[in-house]
């Protein structure tokens, strides 16, 4: 039968051609569309290295002169004061686990500060993290080799900067030729035009950006390098709450915010959970995303409306064929899986020049970024996914229209013969 099948389709090469044409053309956009899918879940599902699950932000608000609750005179030492006073208090909370004071530091924040660093021949740069100790405990960061957040916060106090292991790699432009942080002196670190020298403390576990962005290069950096005075620069007051208490937290805090939270001229005016600041920071993220799933599934119902249609012009053409085999005592399945043998080997070859295009296009660096725009392996598994998808097409729109022409009696079909 596939020899008679194939030269069967090669007598109607004419109109095989246009089928082929039109897979080739809905297969490379399906892959892209997969492709997309397939990067962008790669990165969602990877490890963060940090964690801000019952994590909030509190906002202070620093009164001016014309409040009736501004309090003259106050110098630069006691306004530090008077945040260390409002994170003690904090600390004194049964429900609050850790407590930090950072500066375009926290997660799902788009205020950022960058540092350039160097050792020995190398520069590399990366986000600058400009917290208290306990930072570290607040988002739960890890050592590469498993030093847990108190040993990381007893290092910041120490004086040491904690990089991420890849600091020196990713953040130059050796890339992946560069060091890791255990490759290198780690008292050998200082700016490119300074020669004072840093001390660098455990490698940290690389922190994305997001959870939507590779980026994963930073430092941290405590106020016993910085100085004390750098509290007057850290308007970012985050806490973490123990899971077994984490019920009305927030308008608990507000409640006393007032009362316990107004020391000096500082005063907390706002609390927001991390799950708010993450949903609302991947805003244009999970809409594009959703673009992208009403895109496939137009596409894909599009797709599945023109096999449709090509394969029931193609199969009402062949009533007469249908209902002479039948005849000969052709079962339906066997006619079916003819018809539908012959859809999957217009696809298969389809599916060749679609996959060169596909390898086109992701060299030239059309396809989405995820560690870059190709690789033989993501080629393959997107250009397979994309092949199955339009395998089911192929199948469904054959299915419908060979289901009603084998229903159609043979005697009638080939009344006219």
């Amino acid at each position: 039968m596939n020899r008679k099948l194939l030269k069967q389709m090669l007598n109607e090469w004419r109109s095989n051609l246009w089928v082929v044409m039109e897979f080739i053309i809905v297969s490379v956009v399906l892959w892209y569309i997969v492709d997309y899918f397939y990067a962008t879940a790669s990165i969602y599902n990877r490890d963060r290295g940090f964690n801000t699950d019952h994590c909030y932000l509190l906002s202070l608000y620093e009164v001016t002169d014309k409040s009736p609750l501004y309090v003259e005179g106050r110098t630069d030492d006691d306004k530090i004061a008077d945040k260390l006073e409002i994170m003690e208090r904090l600390c004194r909370r049964p429900e609050v686990e850790a407590v930090s004071y950072s500066a375009s530091s926290y997660h799902y924040n788009g205020s950022n500060s960058y540092i350039t660093l160097q050792t020995d021949t190398i520069i590399a740069n990366g986000l600058q993290r400009l917290a208290t100790p306990d930072f570290v405990k607040v988002f739960r960061y890890e050592g590469i080799d498993g030093e847990t957040p108190d040993e990381l916060a007893r290092q910041l106090e120490e004086g040491k900067f904690l990089f991420t292991d890849n600091f020196f790699r990713n953040g130059s432009k050796l890339g992946s030729a560069g060091p890791r942080m255990s490759e290198i002196d780690r008292n050998d670190i200082h700016f490119p035009d300074d020669s004072t020298l840093f001390t660098a403390g455990t490698a940290l576990k690389p922190m994305r950006y997001d959870d939507y962005s590779t980026w994963d290069v930073a430092v941290l950096v405590g106020p016993a390098v910085a100085g004390n005075e750098s509290l007057l620069f850290m308007k970012e007051l985050c806490i973490r709450v123990r899971p077994d208490m984490d019920k009305g937290i927030v308008d608990q805090l507000m409640e006393e915010a007032q009362s316990q939270f107004h020391v000096g001229n500082y005063l907390l005016t706002n609390v927001q959970s991390f799950d708010d600041i993450r949903r609302n920071y991947h805003t244009f993220n999970t809409s594009q995303i959703r673009n992208y799933v009403t895109g496939m599934s137009f596409l894909l119902l599009n797709i599945f409306l023109g096999l449709l249609g090509i394969f029931w012009f193609r199969t009402q053409q062949r009533v007469r064929e249908i209902a002479l085999r039948k005849v000969n005592g052709a079962t339906d399945s066997s006619v079916f899986r003819r018809l539908v043998t012959e859809g999957v080997i217009l696809l298969c070859i389809a599916t060749v020049p679609a996959l060169i295009t596909d390898y086109f296009l992701a060299t030239h660096e059309i396809a989405t970024w995820a560690d870059g725009y190709f690789g033989w392996g993501r080629l393959f598994i997107c250009a397979g996914i994309a092949f199955l998808l339009m395998t089911l097409m192929v199948v469904l729109g054959i299915w419908f229209p060979a289901r009603r022409a084998m229903k159609v009696n043979a005697a009638v079909a080939l009344a006219n013969e």
